[in-house]
């Protein structure tokens, strides 16, 4: 059982409330929220975009911000039951028939709904929030699915320090580029890097700092659309989530490539159909490195809790450009022996 992140005593601030990234995607952070910014979020998002919640059902750890909104501080707010699904993943929930609910979901959670949301029209419906990661191909199935139902599907941007950004309505086009609407108390720009920089009252403090930031710059990629809204592009950095998870693959490569010296790394970004996305990793090196074993040692090693890539393969040599940047497009053909999952 995964406990909650509890409340520590500062002295400046005698409620706060940690969330820690991880360090995969760079050193470790602990980012500290009150409970007057997690009970503003968590209403704040229920009264734009959810409608009547008389159930919750999480599949989000509450030691990271998305499930500890919904999973724990929502439900205590409208007080209504939760069934803890992040208890144990691996069963089937069971929430009580003939309540309007909430599904607090991560990527893999989508799996599961197929069972628990009915096909027909004729029960009090159910809204899944979804969080922590791009949308799978099931997610967008199940919505096309239930299409004329009263079921609804809508996506949360935001990050630990940020907290939600924006949302928008779940699209079950793979290729729709809806954009994404800031919340009322959000203010937005993005600069001459095309990144999103944002303002709001609950932006989180650092370990570091006395005061919450005033601003923070993400590393999305964005076209504005005025007034308020945006159009996601991509990442400026190299980071990706696994099912909610951060893993920047740099990091990754500079681990495997430190244990084994003498070995070139490279990762590559692959989707996922259960997770959103992963990662493949290729590598150069002795042959006793072929083993994928001994890579996810030292993936797990240097980044404990660190998502595993899909798939290592061991290749002769890196292919490179002219001015050596790794041409991700040939390494799949130069793979050889074939690809072994990790």
């Amino acid at each position: 059982m995964t406990a909650p992140p509890a409340p520590v005593r500062t002295g400046r601030a005698p409620a706060d409330v940690p969330f820690r990234t991880s360090g995969h995607s760079g050193a470790p952070v602990r980012w500290w929220r009150t409970p007057g910014q997690l009970r503003e979020e968590a209403l704040l998002v229920a009264r734009t975009a959810l409608g009547t919640v008389e159930q919750v059902v999480c599949f989000a750890p509450p030691q990271h911000l998305f499930g500890r909104l919904f999973g724990i501080v929502l439900p205590e707010l409208l007080d209504v039951p939760v069934v803890r699904a992040w208890d144990d993943p691996v069963s089937v929930p069971a929430p009580r028939p003939g309540l309007r609910t909430l599904f607090v979901c991560l990527p893999s959670s989508w799996l599961v709904l197929r069972s628990l949301i009915p096909a027909t029209s004729d029960h009090p419906g159910a809204v899944a929030l979804h969080g922590t990661g791009p949308v799978t191909d099931v997610a967008r199935d199940l919505v096309r699915e239930r299409r004329g139902t009263p079921f609804t599907a809508v996506e949360v941007f935001g990050s630990t320090e940020t907290g939600a950004v924006a949302l928008r309505p779940l699209d079950a086009d793979p290729g729709a580029t809806t954009p994404w609407r800031l919340l009322d108390d959000v203010t937005a720009h993005v600069g001459d890097d095309d990144r999103l920089t944002v303002r709001s009252p609950r932006l989180a403090r650092r370990d570091t700092d006395d005061r919450p930031l005033t601003t923070w710059t993400m590393d999305d990629t964005v076209t504005w659309v005025p007034p308020r809204s945006f159009v996601w592009r991509g990442r400026s950095t190299r980071m990706i989530k696994v099912n909610g998870l951060r893993c920047d693959l740099g990091v990754v490569e500079e681990a495997v490539a430190s244990a084994f010296p003498g070995t070139e790394v490279v990762c590559t970004t692959t989707g996922d159909p259960v997770r959103g996305e992963s990662y493949d990793l290729f590598h150069t090196g002795p042959r006793g490195l072929a083993d994928p074993r001994a890579v996810r040692a030292a993936v797990t090693a240097a980044l404990p809790g660190c998502p595993l890539p899909r798939a290592v393969h061991h290749i002769d040599r890196i292919p490179r450009s002219a001015t050596g940047k790794p041409l991700l497009n040939r390494l799949t053909t130069a793979a050889t022996g074939g690809s072994r999952p990790c």
